[in-house]
Parts: C-alpha cells; structure tokens; sequence
C-alpha cells in the first residue's frame, strides 16, 4: 500500500475505514439481493463485490474528503458532498462485477444502478427523518420512475465529476422541497 494511503487510514481512523468498508459491503449486498444478483440464500448470485476495488474506491473517497477539508479548513462536509464523491469512486473504479456471461443492458450498468439507489436512497432517507414516510401515488410514481430513468441514462452516458453528482443531489432534494409545496 502505497505510504500516502497508510497517513490517510491514519488520519481518520482504521476503525472509522474499517466501519465504513463493512457499511458499504453491506449495502452493496442488499442491492444486489434486491436487484436479484444473488440466489436466495444470498450466496454466489451473478454478480459480487470486488473487496480489492472497494477498498480503493473507499481510499480515493477519503483522500477527496480530506482534501477538501484542509483546502476549506473545515472539520466536517455535507452529506450530500460526501454521498456524491462516494458516488463518482463507485462509477469510476467499478466495484460491483458481473461474474457470468452478460444477458442485459442493465448487468453491463451495474455500477451506475447502485450510484443511482445510493443516491436516492440516501435523499429520500433524510427526507423519511425529517417528515416521515409518505407513499408517492399513481402520477407522483410515474414521475419517479422518468425521473430514476434519466438519471440511470446521466450516469451510463455522461461524463460525471463529484461536483456535477453534487449538484444532482441537490436537485433531487429540491425536486422534493417544492413538489410538496404544489
């Protein structure tokens, strides 16, 4: 391991690093089950985690972080900051491999449909804390599904930066602001 990466790990933390590994193996596994990448037991599905790429992705996640943190000399980042440079290592190291022949479209996006539930995952999460659950109805449904099907079709085809899936958290969030207020 390279020695600038040891001097990270020890920055924040190796229970920290270790912490957030597990979460994230975690949420990768239930995403695979409810994709349906895994057989019923939860075991040797058509798709797994690469623990080595995770753990780079989580290493170039956190050296982004600390950057950012010592250029604006601030202690903590939003969570949207850091949802979307967790996002943008996901999309750029490809953790998540499909391990038999390829059938669909949507094995060869793996990675982009886990950004794409992380990120609203994670939005409409905040959103339960802070309101409640609500349940969308028909219409409301219909314009989450277009919505999940451009932002799938942003992350396949377009070039994304942290800063650009910042911004499309923030929009997300405010799509939710104001639909409440119509």
């Amino acid at each position: 391991m390279q020695e600038k990466y040891v001097e990270l790990i020890k920055e924040i933390g190796k229970k920290e690093f270790v912490s957030r590994f597990a979460e994230l193996q975690k949420q990768i596994d239930e995403f695979l089950a409810a994709a349906g990448y895994l057989n019923a037991d939860g075991d040797e599905g058509s798709a797994e985690c690469n623990d080595r790429i995770l753990y780079h992705v989580l290493l170039d996640y956190y050296a982004d972080i600390q950057r950012l943190k010592e250029f604006h000399a601030i202690k903590y980042t939003k969570s949207d900051k850091n949802i979307a440079y967790l996002a943008y290592w996901i999309l750029k190291r490809k953790p998540i491999q499909v391990t038999n022949a390829v059938e669909e479209d949507k094995d060869i996006f793996i990675n982009e449909r886990f950004v794409c539930y992380v990120i609203t995952y994670e939005c409409l999460q905040q959103k339960k804390q802070d309101a409640g659950f609500c349940k969308l109805d028909e219409q409301q449904s219909l314009k989450y599904d277009k919505y999940i099907d451009l932002l799938l079709y942003f992350l396949k085809y377009r070039e994304c930066s942290a800063q650009m899936l910042e911004l499309l958290i923030e929009t997300f969030k405010m799509g939710i602001v104001f639909g409440e207020a119509t």
